[in-house]
């Protein structure tokens, strides 16, 4: 069975506080806190969390951005101790999870992980006991094979990925052979979070088109659940019903 996961931004508090409670009552089992949406997503302000925490007070779902800005996802030392300071924030306001990402070039200038600021990331979550997603990040590499590989030596516990390359069209329907090959290359030891327009008919059709497959899969929804920025509840019902 899929776990939904539920993008909420929480720039609008009481957009937020009439979302969040529309999608537990909806089922969805995480929900993945952004401010900033505009911007793909940044950290959000810690009350945000407390309001998540509170809603999903017997659901241990809520999974916290950690992105100090906008832009690309080369961080300086600076960026690095505040998304170290962001993660411990969403830490004590009961998060259950951050996601991040931090990429670095190699000597041929292509896009890789930072491994070493990566494994310091995950190791303050893991002192909290919080989960550790990958964002989009991974959808700028093209080396989509070492990318899982280190995902998987660093113990991070899921990837986010629309099966396209950061830029590309990011309609998950359209990648169901990128995402296919993921998912094999992911060998059940990372869960890969399908994200890119999902919506309940979309979800039926991706279920079905890899529906062969083994391997931890979810989905990740947006805007295919929103009605005028707010959550429509039966479009996350129907989600949960198909997973």
């Amino acid at each position: 069975m899929a776990v939904i996961e539920i993008c909420l931004d929480c720039d609008d508090r009481a957009l937020l506080v009439h979302n969040l409670d529309k999608v537990y009552q909806a089922g969805a089992q995480r929900i993945e806190l952004c401010g900033a949406m505009s911007d793909d997503g940044l950290t959000p302000d810690i009350d945000a969390v407390k309001l998540a925490r509170r809603t999903f007070a017997t659901r241990a779902g809520v999974l916290v951005m950690i992105r100090p800005r906008a832009g690309d996802f080369y961080y300086d030392a600076d960026e690095i101790e505040l998304m170290v300071a962001q993660i411990k924030s969403a830490a004590t306001a009961g998060a259950d999870g951050v996601v991040f990402a931090v990429l670095e070039r190699d000597q041929s200038e292509q896009p890789c992980f930072n491994l070493s600021a990566m494994t310091r990331l995950v190791a303050v979550a893991r002192s909290l006991k919080l989960q550790v997603s990958c964002h989009r990040g991974f959808d700028v590499l093209e080396n989509r094979e070492l990318a899982l590989q280190q995902l998987i030596a660093l113990g991070i516990d899921r990837v986010l990925t629309t099966g396209s390359l950061w830029g590309e069209s990011c309609k998950a329907i359209d990648n169901i052979q990128s995402l296919r090959r993921i998912i094999q290359l992911s060998q059940k030891q990372i869960e890969v979070v399908i994200a890119g327009g999902i919506t309940p008919a979309m979800a039926q059709e991706i279920a079905q088109q890899l529906s062969d497959l083994q391997g931890d899969i979810s989905l990740h929804a947006f805007s295919g659940v929103l009605t005028s920025n707010k959550i429509n509840s039966d479009a996350v019902q129907a989600l949960v019903n198909l997973s």
